[in-house]
């Protein structure tokens, strides 16, 4: 069967894309037993600790566009906005997230659910507990650096690299000062799906109006 070299292109980016989040899974699952994690106790919450649900939502997406309207006051050359659109136009992500054909938004909350458990979940606790020594911040600046790694490697340029690594800073932070408290990756699992349903929609539509 003769296919075009556009479809081989997709079909590529989708068997790296789930190979990648298989391999996430696979660590996870390793990790987790080495360490005796478990990691469906990481999906329950108390009653009483739901409104942190709501709290990490506004938290999260309200801290980065703080802190992005900061940098774009200090540094004028630097366009969130650009640097986003970029972001979707590179093929890789364009064809994962914009086929036609593709269940798109389920890949994306897929997609934040398997990152929030693998990041915030078992290597956040992985290296909170190999570096107990150093304290909370220094745990989250580890996983924010592993975080950010996948988002850099996308982009082509240091201020680019600069917006993605603050935001992955930022997301692993609020997500794992809400983790410490409520014991509950449940938070941060919706936060993590609103803050890039929120992205994705909102630079979709500047491209569809614009």
């Amino acid at each position: 069967m003769n296919h075009s070299r556009l479809e081989y292109n997709e079909m590529y980016v989708y068997v790296s894309t789930y190979i990648y989040w298989l391999l996430m899974i696979i660590f996870a699952v390793i990790i987790s037993l080495i360490q005796k994690q478990n990691i469906l106790l990481y999906l329950y919450i108390e009653r009483k600790y739901i409104i942190y649900i709501f709290i990490n939502i506004f938290a999260v997406i309200s801290a980065f566009e703080l802190i992005m309207s900061v940098i774009s006051l200090i540094n004028k050359d630097i366009r969130v906005n650009t640097i986003f659109n970029n972001i979707l136009l590179v093929p890789s992500v364009d064809m994962l997230y914009s086929s036609r054909s593709n269940p798109k938004w389920t890949l994306i909350m897929f997609a934040s659910i398997i990152k929030c458990l693998f990041f915030n979940g078992v290597i956040y606790s992985a290296v909170k507990m190999q570096f107990s020594d150093y304290g909370i911040f220094f745990t989250i600046f580890i996983v924010s650096m592993l975080f950010s790694l996948e988002e850099i490697l996308r982009v082509n340029s240091i201020k680019q690299a600069l917006i993605f690594t603050i935001a992955c800073f930022v997301v692993i932070t609020i997500n794992a000062l809400t983790f410490e408290y409520s014991g509950s990756l449940i938070p941060s699992v919706f936060a993590n799906i609103s803050f890039t349903l929120y992205y994705f929609g909102q630079f979709e539509n500047i491209s569809k109006y614009s």
